[in-house]
């Protein structure tokens, strides 16, 4: 049996490496491209994780009655037409039932966006910043990757230049360019996730609704 190497079994080896080396630009092209998917999808998620927290909280520091236990619809200086109607603590559209989404007896009003210290409201989550660290799988030893990410809150009302007592309801847009300084009744939550070459930002709404009082309790019969 001969140990040597024929010319053709050579250049079988040549091409054949050769190959291997021009494949290794689309492979890492792809591997790239997945990363950069992959970072996308996480950052994606990561923002609506993050919204779907501050979502928890009340739309207001006022909003929460402690004496009724439920939360209540707010005075605002937007939109005045979604005040309460005179002599009553009620908005139009509103259902006049007990147990039912009211204003307080007592006047309340929605208060300016500044951050307390204390996360109680949304409005506690503007300019909260937030490192993240992504990675894939459990093991240290065989990540797929690890990603950096920062997450960056901001919260302002959002006005609009709808008619809320004219039916039906037309010219509904919202302005996102200049969010005005007074208390409206929509609340924009804006989270933004920085990282690699992402730039992502979510946006969700929350309206000043308040909530409907639970019925009490009666015995099992």
């Amino acid at each position: 049996m001969r140990s040597a190497t024929s010319m053709i079994e050579l250049v079988f080896a040549i091409v054949i490496m050769g190959i291997a080396v021009m494949s290794l630009p689309l492979i890492l092209t792809q591997v790239e491209s997945n990363n950069a998917f992959a970072l996308q999808q996480e950052s994606i998620l990561a923002a609506k994780a993050e919204i779907g927290n501050i979502l928890t909280y009340e739309w207001d520091a006022n909003s929460y009655d402690s004496n009724d236990s439920h939360s209540f619809v707010l005075t605002t200086n937007g939109d005045s037409e979604l005040n309460a109607t005179a002599g009553t603590q009620r908005r139009v559209g509103h259902i006049n039932a007990d147990y039912r989404r009211k204003f307080s007896p007592v006047a309340r009003q929605a208060s300016a966006i500044v951050p307390d210290g204390i996360l109680n409201d949304v409005d506690d989550f503007n300019g909260a910043s937030n490192p993240l660290t992504v990675t894939a799988g459990e093991d240290a030893g065989a990540l797929d990757y690890v990603f950096n990410l920062n997450l960056t809150t901001r919260v302002n009302y959002a006005d609009d230049n709808a008619t809320y007592n004219i039916s039906p309801l037309n010219g509904f847009a919202l302005n996102f360019a200049n969010a005005p300084a007074t208390p409206t009744n929509i609340k924009v939550i804006s989270v933004t996730v920085s990282g690699g070459d992402q730039n992502i930002t979510l946006r969700s709404f929350t309206c000043n609704i308040g909530e409907s009082t639970l019925l009490p309790s009666r015995p099992y019969r």
